[in-house]
C-alpha cells in the first residue's frame, strides 16, 4: 500500500526511534505493524531480492540453517528477536519504492537523536544528575569515562556521533565556520563516547570523500581490506596496553574456537544476551555470547560458506561504487558500516542496522538501472 508524499516513511522513521529507545512494547508495536503494511509491496521486494542476489541468498541460507537448528535444539527469545528484526527490516525497507527518500528522513532523524545525545553528555560533564542516565565510571586502562548519551550507552552514543559525521559532510551550511563548528562538535561527542572503532571507520568515509577512491574499484577494495588489516593488527599489538582491546582480541579467538567446532553448519540463532549491570570481563563477555565482530558471529551461527556468501555481498556492492561520478551520502555509510562489521557492529542497534541495509540496496538498484540504460 503506497500513500502519497512518502507518508509511510514518516512512520518509518518514528518507529525506529521507538524501536531504538523503547524496544519491543505496547506502543512500539503498532507502529511498526503499521509500518509494514504501509510500506509493503511485493513488487518492489521481487526487484529488490533480484538487484542484491548475493544478499538475498545469504538471507535464506541462513534462515534455512537457523529453522532446522531450531527443530533440534532450543534459543533464547531474545536471539530469536534479534535475529527476526533483521529479517523484518530487510524485508520492509526492500519495499520502500525510493530507498534516497528513506535515508533522506532518517538523517534527520540522526540529527534530532545527536542533538539530544550531545546536550545530555554536556549536562552530565557540567555535573548534572539526570534520571535517565548517570555518570560512567572510568575504565581500567583507560583515561577518560565513556559518556552514554541519551540512551545510557556509550556504544549507541559513539555510532550516532558517527553517523550525524557522515551525514554532515555534504550540507551546504553556510556559514562555513558554522559547519565547521557542528562538526567539531560532533568529533567531541564522539570523543566524549569513547567509541575509537567510530574514529577508525570515519577515517575510511574520509578517505573514501577525498580521495575519490569510489572511481576507483581495485584501489577501493584494496584501501577496504588494509582497513580490516590495519584495525586487527592495532587490536593485538595494543592488547597489552588497552583492556578493551584485549577484551576484544580475547573474544574474536573465543569465537573462533566456538566456529571451528562447527565450521560448516553452525549452531543456528544465536545473539549475545548482556544484562544492564553486566561488569566487562573476559569471563563474563564470553559466557554472554559477545563476539566483538558481526562477520564472526554469522560464521558461528551459520557456518563458514554462508559468511562467505555474506562477504561476497559486500564486495559485490563495493565494486559498484565506480558507476558515482560523484561522492554520494549512501557510499560513505555503507562504507563505514560494513568496515564495524568486522570489528563489531550489533543486530540490535536497528538505526545503524536499517541505513546499512538501505545503502546496500540503493547501490545494488543504481547498477542494475545503470545496466539496463545501457544494453539500450
Amino acid at each position: 500500500m503506497k500513500i502519497s508524499n512518502h507518508i509511510e516513511y514518516g512512520l518509518l522513521g518514528v518507529s525506529l526511534v521507538l524501536l531504538q529507545f523503547a524496544g519491543y512494547s505496547v506502543l512500539t508495536l503498532p507502529f511498526l505493524a503499521l509500518t509494514a503494511v504501509l510500506m509493503f509491496s511485493f513488487k518492489s521486494l521481487q526487484t529488490q531480492v533480484e538487484e542484491s542476489a548475493p544478499f538475498s541468498l545469504f538471507l535464506v541460507t541462513a534462515f534455512i540453517v537457523g529453522l532446522v537448528h531450531l527443530i533440534f535444539r532450543d534459543t533464547t527469545a531474545k536471539s530469536l528477536m534479534m535475529w527476526g528484526q533483521l529479517y523484518f527490516l530487510a524485508i520492509i525497507l526492500a519495499c520502500a519504492s525510493n530507498k534516497q527518500k528513506v535515508i533522506s528522513i532518517i538523517k534527520y532523524v540522526i540529527y534530532a537523536i545527536f542533538l539530544a545525545d550531545i546536550t545530555s553528555n554536556i549536562l552530565l560533564a557540567a555535573g548534572y544528575s539526570l534520571p535517565w542516565t548517570h555518570f560512567p565510571p572510568i575504565r581500567p586502562g583507560e583515561i577518560l569515562p565513556r559518556f552514554p548519551g541519551v540512551k545510557s550507552s556509550s556504544l549507541f552514543s559513539g555510532s550516532i556521533s558517527f553517523l550525524a559525521l557522515c551525514c554532515i559532510i555534504q550540507e551546504p551550511i553556510k556559514p562555513k565556520w558554522l559547519k565547521f563548528f557542528i562538526e567539531f562538535m560532533m568529533c567531541i561527542n564522539l570523543l566524549l563516547a569513547g567509541s575509537f572503532r567510530y574514529y577508525i571507520i570515519l577515517a575510511a568515509v574520509i578517505g573514501l570523500y577525498v580521495l575519490k577512491l569510489y572511481r576507483k574499484p581495485k584501489l577501493l577494495i584494496s584501501f577496504y581490506i588494509c582497513f580490516i588489516v590495519f584495525v586487527v593488527l592495532f587490536t593485538y599489538l595494543t592488547k597489552d596496553i588497552s583492556q578493551s582491546n584485549m577484551l576484544r582480541w580475547k573474544l574474536w579467538l573465543h569465537t573462533i574456537d566456538h566456529i571451528s567446532d562447527s565450521p560448516i553448519w553452525g549452531i543456528g540463532f544465536y545473539f549475545q544476551y548482556l544484562r544492564e549491570h553486566t561488569i566487562f570481563t573476559f569471563h563474563n563477555l564470553a559466557v554472554a555470547g559477545v563476539t566483538e565482530s558481526t562477520i564472526l558471529l554469522f560464521a558461528w551461527c551459520f557456518g563458514l560458506p554462508i559468511m562467505v556468501i555474506f562477504l561476497y555481498a559486500l564486495y559485490k556492492t563495493l565494486r559498484q561504487f565506480s558507476n558515482y561520478s560523484e561522492y554520494k551520502l549512501f557510499l560513505g555509510l555503507f562504507l563505514g558500516l560494513s568496515l564495524d562489521l568486522f570489528w563489531g557492529g550489533s543486530l540490535d542497534n536497528c538505526m545503524s542496522l536499517s541505513i546499512f541495509l538501505l545503502c546496500m540496496y540503493q547501490i545494488n538498484h543504481d547498477e542494475k538501472v545503470q545496466h539496463h540504460h545501457t544494453n539500450l
